[in-house]
């Protein structure tokens, strides 16, 4: 399945866990050695390649067999305890030199120094400013702290097969169009004794960590933030929230859409029509073999009141401000988020991250090869168009209680068992204490 985009971090912060240990974390972006760009690389990752697991082993080892300077050894991780096994062992002075981490990176580390600015990786204004304008994710205090390898946008995804059969000949651009649409599919399927549901939210069923991309997709398309300008308070609980809450709370309160049941196994199966996540779970889609094939396809998010926005996800590398060799590591980053490896990203829909006009025309025309191919990239591209860094920045702040408080609280409103005001309102009171923390 596509990989969750956050998990919670350690109920102690990495600044309170540094403040303690003061050998196991940095305080300036001066530590670390610049080194003399031979060594040890010491690499742990989930398995960010979408369907195959065994991908980030196969180019560790094509890195290792590119030249002499640099080894690089992979500790692969899973998933579900990666994050957390690499943020302890960063806390104990026993961590990586270079590491997975979501775009939009962690605050904590970044408060604490314990991540290497590119230019002390190596990094020169020409390799920065090749990246899309989204690199601004992962900016802090006018730096940069991590190279992407790939960018994700939430898109909408759509069983051609379905819509044509109940009369849709393109999928809907708008929420009004949405919310007729799916309504219809399920209404008129279930009369004919066949029920497919016609949409559903991906997080309302049984991948729950997916509200959080989802809710802020139609957060952001109603014209909300997550927090103020200046991170400072939490503001969800606005006329904004209200309407994406009240919008989404419609589609269970018709039973247009069923609490429970997975987005993307029912999609694979035929049996939800539409639904939206990060555009490389396309990936998932196409593993359905025959169940899929010729029968779906990708559509820019239907816009809502504001804007036709969505969450911004995907992942980077980062380097140990404590890297015994800090160029040695900046090698490697350098390759592995490279714009050759990141065309090879794109094989499961990972959104290229360079500009394609300011890469090599080998890399730009394998690019425009893939785009021109497929044509769910020109959606995909579309949306990516549509989207800013802004709700990224501010999921940065209190975003560990954020990611589990939207879960409750998002959930509970929209399945009505709590209602919408009250599950705002407690969601800006939790995430408004974390907010205050961080000061």
């Amino acid at each position: 399945m596509a990989r969750p985009r956050r998990r919670p971090l350690l109920a102690a912060s990495l600044a309170t866990v540094c403040a303690i240990t003061a050998s196991a974390c940095s305080t300036g972006a001066e530590a670390g050695s610049a080194g003399d760009g031979k060594g040890t690389v010491e690499f742990w990752s989930m398995p960010y390649w979408i369907g195959q697991d065994d991908k980030v082993k196969e180019l560790v080892e094509q890195f290792n067999a590119s030249q002499d300077n640099v080894t690089v050894n992979l500790t692969q991780l899973e998933w579900k305890d990666g994050r957390d096994k690499i943020k302890q062992a960063v806390a104990a002075g026993k961590g990586p030199d270079v590491w997975l981490m979501n775009n939009g990176l962690e605050l904590d580390y970044l408060k604490a120094g314990s991540l290497a600015p590119l230019d002390k990786l190596g990094y020169s204004k020409t390799d920065t400013d090749k990246f899309l304008d989204l690199v601004e994710v992962n900016e802090y205090e006018g730096k940069l702290y991590g190279t992407p390898l790939y960018f994700d946008v939430s898109v909408m995804l759509y069983r051609t097969d379905v819509l044509k059969r109940y009369g849709y000949a393109k999928p809907p651009a708008t929420w009004e169009e949405l919310k007729s649409t799916a309504t219809a599919i399920t209404t008129e399927s279930a009369a004919a004794g066949d029920k497919v549901n016609g949409w559903q939210f991906k997080g309302m069923d049984d991948h729950v960590n997916g509200i959080n991309s989802t809710w802020e997709s139609f957060l952001c398309q109603a014209g909300g933030s997550l927090t103020s300008a200046d991170h400072s308070q939490s503001t969800q609980n606005s006329e904004a929230g209200r309407t994406a809450m009240t919008y989404m709370k419609s589609f269970y309160d018709d039973k247009t859409s069923p609490v429970g049941t997975s987005a993307l196994n029912g999609f694979i199966d035929g049996k939800v029509a539409m639904f939206s996540f990060f555009q490389s779970v396309a990936a998932n889609v196409e593993a359905g073999g025959d169940k899929t094939k010729g029968k779906w396809a990708v559509a820019p998010m239907p816009k809502g009141p504001k804007s036709g926005c969505s969450m911004v996800g995907g992942h980077s590398l980062v380097a140990s401000s404590q890297a015994q060799d800090l160029k040695a590591a900046g090698t490697f980053m350098k390759w592995l988020a490279s714009p050759e490896r990141s065309e090879q990203y794109m094989d499961f829909r990972a959104i290229f991250p360079y500009e394609p006009s300011k890469v090599g025309p080998a890399v730009k025309e394998a690019y425009d090869k893939k785009v021109q191919g497929d044509p769910n990239w020109a959606p995909i591209l579309e949306q990516l168009g549509r989207n800013t860094p802004d709700l990224v920045i501010q999921d940065r702040h209190a975003w560990a209680t954020r990611w589990e408080a939207q879960k409750a609280s998002v959930v509970a409103g929209v399945g009505g068992q709590t209602p919408v005001e009250d599950a705002l309102k407690s969601l800006d009171d939790e995430v408004g204490k974390a907010l205050s923390a961080e000061k």
